[in-house]
């Protein structure tokens, strides 16, 4: 469905979270289970519906406790303008039609005052697709997409009369086809050369079931069965009695996903702290910092980073799936700044501690994936781990993770405020494990330059870091040693190249940013698709993959099939 308009919702500070509608209903309301999630003890648990029709976009009450009102009218039913605004509990929702706002790829922040307007006025973007009726997302190393399934029959192949056209030399002219029978959905081989595959197997024929991967090609399908909101949780009111037995789970958030302490003092997060007073992130750190539990609040930061809270997620578990916190759910907190491999470390001492019966589920974002990795593949993980759901994993790096670490005003200008941010983030083992391990930088002669191996383009005091990084992505491969589901996001404009101009000592003095619709806004694609793992790509922002709910789905099948 295409874009209809996005609402606005104000976030304490003045930032904003900015839901893009591209379905059909949207429901708003306090439970996990909504399209747009409102932790507001006013806010009843389905509180209203967005619905739209060929008359337009309108607002429905659900029988709220506490009602809804537009522009400060309270309504059962209303249709819905451009500028007009929600009031759901103590939340307000604008909505408007102007298409989503497009960051730019270098924020100049000079000053304290550039600072805060620019934290004010700061947007966590997220995509709200229909998931209602049957979908096929196709992906290819160069492009993914997703396809309704509407009719009762659908063909496969590199002929341009096939409904999905697959340009690959490995596909058959007329490969495959896909047929729906009394709502179930079947594809039969077409005898073609190389034929479908079923994870190992080579399959004549398969029923599919929701979230299903067929290879064909170099392409790989992925059946989504569609739902309903509903549909996401397994928790029918309050538990009564003993609960089922479930598999662990682990949560392993990303980069600044972690609150980080310092005796009683808690110094993440706190973004505005990041410009103003940065010094105090940096490593070696004059007095200990330790993480204490996940970052429970949206994250903004200009240029780099945007993210809900990693509360949510286990909010769903609990809420939806019927976990509980520290006795089936643990959420991993550790210090993002230092190397994954030490951070993997301490989740095997975590780990090794928890007493719960039955191999666990790891669900990591960004870089817990590595950390996650690291740890199933170096430290013996894979002997109580049985499977791992890596969400938007820089697993061969992200080329948006140089701007980190380039230094001077006339490579990358972030500002003075920018500059001091730079150096504290050069002290990280982490910001160097996320640069890209594959060709994505080039000079002006479109020569590719290896960035985890040319150590001319950092200061020498960065060198050791980079080594390190380079030796952390030889340790762990492209594969990993137990089942993973990589979970990416598609279609969202994305650092994929980077262009860079050298002076006469070969010193780099310019860069440019090549984006494209490639990636989640932080992770190409290429990258966070690990190498022999099943997949499910969603459109859907870096910093939102957790809390969207075609994931959610995917994380209910994982966890109760």
């Amino acid at each position: 469905m295409e874009l209809i308009g996005k609402l606005v919702l104000k976030l304490p500070g003045g930032q904003e979270e900015e839901f893009a509608l591209a379905k059909a209903s949207v429901t708003i309301g306090r439970a996990v289970i909504n399209d747009i999630v409102l932790g507001d003890s006013k806010v009843s648990r389905v509180h209203a519906r967005l619905q739209c029709s060929d008359e337009g976009l309108s607002l429905v009450d659900l029988g709220s406790a506490n009602g809804t009102r537009v522009n400060g009218l309270p309504i059962e039913r209303v249709a819905v303008a451009p500028g007009d605004v929600i009031e759901v509990g103590d939340s307000t929702l604008r909505y408007e039609t102007e298409p989503p706002k497009t960051e730019p790829e270098v924020t100049l922040l000079d000053s304290e005052a550039d600072v805060e307007a620019t934290l004010t006025g700061a947007t966590l973007p997220m995509t709200l697709s229909d998931t209602r009726g049957p979908r096929l997302a196709v992906h290819r190393p160069d492009k993914t997409w997703e396809i309704p399934l509407v009719s009762d029959a659908l063909t496969i192949g590199r002929h341009s009369d096939s409904d999905i056209v697959l340009d690959d030399p490995k596909v058959s002219r007329h490969h495959a086809r896909i047929e729906c029978r009394r709502g179930t959905f079947t594809i039969r081989d077409l005898n073609s050369t190389n034929g479908i595959w079923f994870g190992e197997q080579r399959v004549d024929e398969h029923t599919l079931q929701d979230g299903d991967t067929i290879r064909v090609g170099g392409a790989q399908l992925v059946f989504k069965r569609g739902f309903e909101y509903e549909e996401l949780t397994v928790v029918e009111g309050p538990p009564l009695g003993e609960k089922p037995a479930r598999r662990p789970v682990i949560i392993v958030p990303g980069l600044f996903g972690s609150q980080l302490w310092r005796g009683s003092e808690r110094l993440w997060p706190r973004v505005k702290y990041l410009f103003t007073d940065p010094e105090m992130y940096c490593l070696p750190e004059d007095e200990p910092i330790e993480a204490r539990g996940l970052v429970d609040e949206v994250v903004i930061i200009p240029g780099l980073i945007k993210q809900a809270g990693y509360g949510r997620l286990g909010d769903y578990l609990e809420e939806a799936l019927g976990y509980e916190r520290g006795k089936d759910l643990l959420e991993f907190a550790y210090d993002f700044r230092q190397d994954a491999r030490v951070s993997a470390r301490l989740l095997a001492e975590v780990i090794d501690g928890w007493r719960v019966a039955g191999p666990i589920t790891i669900i990591a974002h960004s870089l817990g994936c590595l950390v996650s990795r690291y740890y199933v593949d170096r430290l013996g993980g894979r002997k109580k781990v049985e499977r791992l759901i890596l969400m938007g994993g820089p697993h061969q790096g992200s080329p948006k993770a140089i701007s980190g670490l380039l230094f001077g005003r006339g490579l990358l200008p972030f500002g003075l405020m920018g500059e001091r941010l730079r150096k504290v983030l050069a002290t990280f083992p982490s910001a160097y494990q996320v640069l890209p391990a594959y060709s994505c930088v080039y000079d002006e002669g479109g020569q590719p330059i290896d960035i985890l191996s040319d150590e001319s383009w950092l200061p020498s005091e960065q060198v050791p870091l980079l080594r390190s990084a380079r030796a952390s992505h030889r340790e762990l491969g492209r594969r990993c040693g137990v089942r993973c589901v990589s979970v990416f996001g598609y279609g969202m404009r994305t650092i994929t190249k980077v262009r860079v101009g050298r002076d006469s000592q070969g010193r780099w003095e310019k860069v440019d940013l090549d984006a494209e619709p490639g990636g989640d806004n932080t992770v190409p694609e290429r990258s966070a698709v690990l190498e022999g793992t099943e997949i499910h790509p969603v459109q859907q922002y870096h910093g939102a993959l957790y809390v969207d709910n075609d994931v959610k789905m995917r994380l209910k099948l994982e966890l109760t099939r």
